[in-house]
């Protein structure tokens, strides 16, 4: 079963999206950092990160980074060979790899509670395919590795307190522990979640020393990196969430994830309530103390998750497919579920199998980065008192018309019209709907335009054009797909050759300029085109190699040359050579192409220009605070970014 969920899954995964979300491309990026220069930092403006004096970190746990490593290492190796932007399926083998380990824990659980192997099949299949977790193996958040720590740490510490052989039972509780570290290197929170898993460890038996000491030995090395990272990047232990809390009403945030028509539990994974019942029926086996444990264990720590993200302020997970934030407990409960459902006569089974694989199908519809990206560049919704008592200051940011407002997710997740089993067949629909005209039509009205429509799309009317890369064209999709097209798919993402750009312009604004033409010039070998012309020539204009910037300059086609990106480094040329007019006609022939910079306001005087060229092109933070008082800091969109590896051209 476990080869049957692994097929679909890689027969149906649409592998362009790596790096779409903000989220990932941090987790991603940190990876390329620690692969190109050996360090954390990430460029300037990364969105929600923390900013630091010449760069910024991630505030998300290093474990995603950590297991992109890999990727990061291979990705030019491939785009060498294959392409630009051919590196995306790479970064998505981890999540992938975590959705079938956390099935595989899940049957693995279902073994040792006594199922039989059809119940232990359904298990699996329960937790791969019939629940949300499935929609993550294409997604590079980070919910697919949780999963698979949890349910590994439960997993192994029921297969020790299930052997009385010393070795076997040392190794497993070893393993035990290192996936429950492995939990908190991946996110700080689960610290409240995975001591619970490791309760079958104190089954009574002359081995429980061993078998506790052996956990806690396999937790030590990733909760000491964890300890590591964290003080590094924040100067203190779970300081990463810093400004953000649990401000959002409980009971609201209990009743919406696990009922609600928007992320309710039970609609996307109806195995929960088989769950509660069969965890219930363990727990009064007296005489099987192992197995009581770990059904313990398993409603506790789904408990502490769901506690923790009903009183988050972004309950909701704020993108992907159903309640994001409780997708790390599928492999808790799934085993439970399996042996009530093996009770059952083969056809209601089989029936209820069905029902929870159906339920799961809108990710291969629309992938949840394509909806996420619609939904986070719809109106943004103004704030309210309500709102404001929930939402930190970070999430707040002017509307067009200089309002405070807060990203359209944080209504809609309230919307009935906007539930994902509505929101994903109508995004399907519109991307079958033909040309991109149509297309665009159909995206002009999301199904809850009637009753919002003040969080309609922000451009009216919708461009055909936009409409072709964030709603492409149905199509069956197979894993692997994107080492052949790369960039050349408009809707493709290409998350190595952006992270590397990000380490250039971070070499330039924390003055290693060797190492930033070295990037450079990487960049610019894998992938010749606006963005790495631009960042080649700013390498070499701040090492005042001005001959060579000048022969490289002109061996560019005259598209390249005349890019907007080249153009300001143009313009930041005649700026250091005291020719201000040049500087000055440069430098507003560019500016249209940068709206929101230091580069738009303040085209025509280049003494106000910062040094570098990232500087002068970053989107400015904006001025109006919140009626609180709280300065408003600028948020990007999730996946909202404009693509920098698109060819554009000026007129001269």
């Amino acid at each position: 079963m476990l080869l049957v969920v692994a097929a679909v899954l890689l027969l149906t995964a649409d592998d362009r999206h790596a790096g779409k979300v903000s989220d990932g491309r941090q987790t991603i990026g940190t990876a390329v950092a620690l692969v190109e220069t050996g360090s954390l930092g990430l460029a300037k403006g990364a969105p929600r990160a923390v900013e630091r004096e010449a760069d910024c970190v991630s505030r998300y746990g290093m474990g995603a980074s950590l297991a992109q490593l890999p990727a990061a290492f291979l990705a030019p190796l491939v785009e060498k060979r294959l392409g630009p932007g051919t590196s995306q399926p790479l970064f998505l083998l981890a999540p992938l790899a975590g959705v079938l380990l956390a099935a595989a824990a899940a049957g693995g659980v279902a073994r040792l509670a006594g199922a039989s192997t059809a119940a232990q099949g359904l298990a699996v299949l329960l937790a791969g395919l019939g629940s949300p977790l499935g929609a993550y193996a294409t997604s590079d958040f980070s919910e697919a590795l949780q999963a698979a720590s949890l349910g590994g740490a439960l997993a192994l510490a029921l297969g020790s307190a299930r052997t009385e052989d010393r070795g076997t039972a040392g190794g497993r509780a070893f393993g035990a522990g290192l996936a429950a570290g492995a939990a908190l290197l991946l996110k700080s929170s689960l610290v409240v979640v995975a001591p619970f898993l490791l309760l079958p460890l104190l089954a009574a038996s002359p081995l429980r020393p061993r078998r506790l000491l052996g956990a806690a030995a396999g937790a030590l090395a990733p909760a000491g990196t964890w300890l590591a990272f964290e003080l590094h990047r924040f100067g203190r232990p779970f300081a990463g969430y810093e400004g953000e809390g649990f401000t959002h009403p409980v009971l609201d945030g209990l009743w919406r994830l696990l009922a609600g028509p928007n992320r309710g539990l039970l609609i996307f994974f109806p195995a929960a309530v088989l769950a509660a019942a069969g965890i219930h029926r363990v727990l009064r086996r007296p005489a099987d103390g192992p197995l009581r444990l770990a059904a313990a264990g398993s409603a506790l720590a789904a408990l502490a998750i769901l506690g923790t993200a009903a009183a988050w302020w972004a309950w909701h997970g704020v993108g992907g497919w159903g309640p994001r934030l409780l997708v790390p407990a599928v492999p808790l409960l799934a085993p439970w579920a399996a042996l009530v459902a093996a009770r059952w006569e083969q056809e209601p089974r089989r029936a209820f199998a069905a029902l929870s694989i159906a339920l799961n199908v809108g990710p291969l519809l629309a992938h949840p980065a394509l909806v996420d990206t619609y939904v986070a560049n719809c109106r943004r919704a103004p704030l309210t008192p309500a709102l404001e008592k929930e939402v930190p200051s970070l999430a707040i940011e002017p509307d067009d018309a200089g309002r405070p407002s807060v990203s359209p997710e944080q209504v809609l997740a309230k919307v009935p019209m906007a539930s994902p089993h509505l929101l994903y067949p109508w995004f399907a629909a519109a991307t079958a709907a033909g040309s991109p005209e149509k297309t665009a039509a159909r995206l002009a009205r999301p199904p809850w335009y009637e009753r919002r429509p003040d969080l309609g799309p922000r451009l009216v009317p919708f461009p055909p054009e936009l409409a072709a890369i964030l709603a492409p064209p149905l199509r069956w999709n197979v894993f692997g797909r994107s080492f052949v097209t790369g960039v050349s798919d408009p809707a493709s993402g290409s998350v190595y050759l952006l992270s590397l750009a990000g380490q250039v312009a971070r070499a330039h604004e924390t003055g290693r300029l060797e190492q930033g033409l070295a990037l450079a010039g990487k960049l610019a070998s894998l992938h010749p085109a606006e963005e790495s012309d631009a960042l080649l020539l700013e390498s070499l204009r701040l090492l005042g190699r001005v001959e060579m910037a000048a022969a490289v300059l002109g061996s560019l086609p005259e598209e390249r040359a005349t890019s907007p990106s080249v153009l300001v480094v143009r313009a930041l040329v005649a700026r250091d050579r005291g020719d201000a007019s040049l500087a000055v006609a440069a430098a507003t022939a560019a500016a249209p192409y940068f709206p929101g910079t230091a580069l738009s306001r303040d085209a025509e005087r280049p003494a106000a220009w910062p040094k570098t060229f990232s500087a002068l092109t970053r989107p400015l933070a904006p001025e109006p605070a919140s009626p609180a008082g709280r300065r408003a800091r600028r948020v990007t969109p999730a996946s909202g970014d404009r693509h920098p590896f698109a060819r554009r051209r000026v007129s001269t």
